[in-house]
């Protein structure tokens, strides 16, 4: 890789990736940051000594050479000059240098949290709420409401606001106005959002769908990135995908792109929670199996306390699901082989048409993928070219932890980096 001198680098968006690699990475060495970015090294020590007196970067002591670095990998040789042995001088992101905030919105159920400058999550509080007997002004009466409330709580961390706000919504987000187009958590549909929040809290506030929130979060871990393009399907209560294309998340013209659960398997197919019928989410989204599940065998009744229960199936109706499926019970092992089968045809439309490196499969609803990972290749053979059977990989990334949250984050903050810069705002 060629290196750019301090003359011939425009420092603005030098400086952008120099923060965004310490936040993907963590705490690095200087020669590992130009090795990375491409940056000569007295570009690096230049721009990184700005970023020190900004207050955005700091200096820490590392693991001596030859040590495990900060990946539970094997740290790079010694730089030429160091003894070995003697410990890196590594630059780290200084957490407290902004914050952000956090919203996550799903069927009955408002997340919010604190997200420091690294993109950790410090802390975070959820909300039962009725979502859907929210309109417009409810809907933002309710969101101030919270963040008034969790911003209060946390005083002590955020002597300063936030610097922006980030939301994961369910359904379709239109990513460019900032409108919730459709939602299975919200009963209207086109419900401006970020406006209104814009003109409560000041900053940067924006919102993409939770799968193209998950994409950025994959897209800032360094155990799961890997390289290339690659889109994740999200598995749940419906079916997302956020597309990452050139390192960033795809959001098309329109700022809604990629809703890969409401492309068609079967035009006159059961009706889908958006209004149309035959979407791939209508046969593998958790309401979808469920529904199909009442059909064959007893479901519990519903309880006055959840009166959701047939619009938002539980986790434990689903597990209860999944259990008899694997003890034996066919019929229902067939439900979720039949939403393996779909999936794989709908996976096989996607690698004609985009080739992605990988495809990340993930979600609560990849409970059952040892019963759908079967089907989704027999159907990726069955509908695919030869030519087209070599690529790309297919992963499971297990559900261990809600990652729509980091990624909202993650947004905002890299929305905040060139904001920063762009206004010379930095304190």
């Amino acid at each position: 890789m060629s290196r750019s001198t301090p003359a011939d680098m425009p420092r603005q968006p030098s400086q952008i990736a120099i923060l965004r690699y310490l936040r993907v990475h963590g705490p690095a060495a200087r020669i590992d940051i130009g090795n990375a970015t491409g940056l000569s090294p007295a570009t690096v020590t230049s721009l990184t000594a700005e970023l020190m007196t900004q207050g955005l970067v700091q200096e820490m002591q590392g693991a001596a050479h030859g040590s495990t670095g900060p990946n539970g990998t094997n740290s790079p040789p010694a730089a030429h000059g160091a003894t070995r042995g003697r410990p890196k001088v590594l630059l780290d992101l200084v957490p407290s240098a902004a914050y952000v905030i956090g919203v996550k919105i799903t069927i009955n159920l408002i997340e919010v949290a604190l997200g420091n400058f690294k993109g950790e999550i410090e802390s975070s509080r959820q909300h039962r709420v009725n979502t859907r007997d929210l309109d417009q002004i409810s809907l933002i009466t309710t969101l101030c409401r919270l963040i008034d409330g969790f911003m209060e709580e946390h005083r002590d961390l955020t002597p300063h606001p936030p610097v922006g706000i980030g939301i994961a919504v369910q359904g379709v987000a239109d990513s460019n106005s900032g409108d919730i187009m459709w939602s299975p958590a919200l009963r209207h549909r086109q419900l401006a959002v970020t406006e209104p929040l814009r003109q409560r809290y000041g900053g940067i506030v924006q919102m993409s769908n939770d799968a193209n929130c998950i994409a950025t979060a994959i897209t800032q871990n360094t155990n799961i990135r890997g390289s290339g393009d690659f889109a994740v399907i999200m598995l749940g209560y419906g079916i997302g995908m956020g597309l990452v294309l050139n390192g960033a998340v795809y959001n098309g013209h329109f700022g809604a792109a990629a809703e890969f659960g409401h492309m068609k398997y079967q035009p006159d197919g059961p009706l889908c929670n958006c209004g149309k019928r035959g979407c791939l989410e209508a046969y593998i989204g958790d309401y979808a199996i469920l529904r199909d599940a009442s059909t064959l065998i007893d479901l519990p009744a519903e309880t006055d306390t959840d009166t959701v229960n047939r619009l938002h199936p539980s986790e434990d109706q689903m597990m209860d699901l999944v259990r008899k499926a694997h003890e034996g019970q066919e019929d229902i092992a067939d439900l979720f082989r039949h939403a393996g089968k779909v999936l794989g045809y709908g996976i096989a439309n996607l690698i004609a048409l985009l080739g992605p490196e990988r495809i990340f499969i993930t979600g609560s609803g990849a409970r059952a993928y040892d019963l759908m990972a079967p089907e989704i290749h027999r159907s990726l053979e069955d509908a695919q070219v030869p030519e087209l059977r070599r690529g790309p990989q297919i992963l499971h990334l297990p559900w261990d932890k809600d990652i729509a949250m980091q990624g909202a984050i993650g947004q905002s903050l890299l929305r905040h980096d060139e904001n920063m810069f762009a206004a010379g705002t930095t304190r």
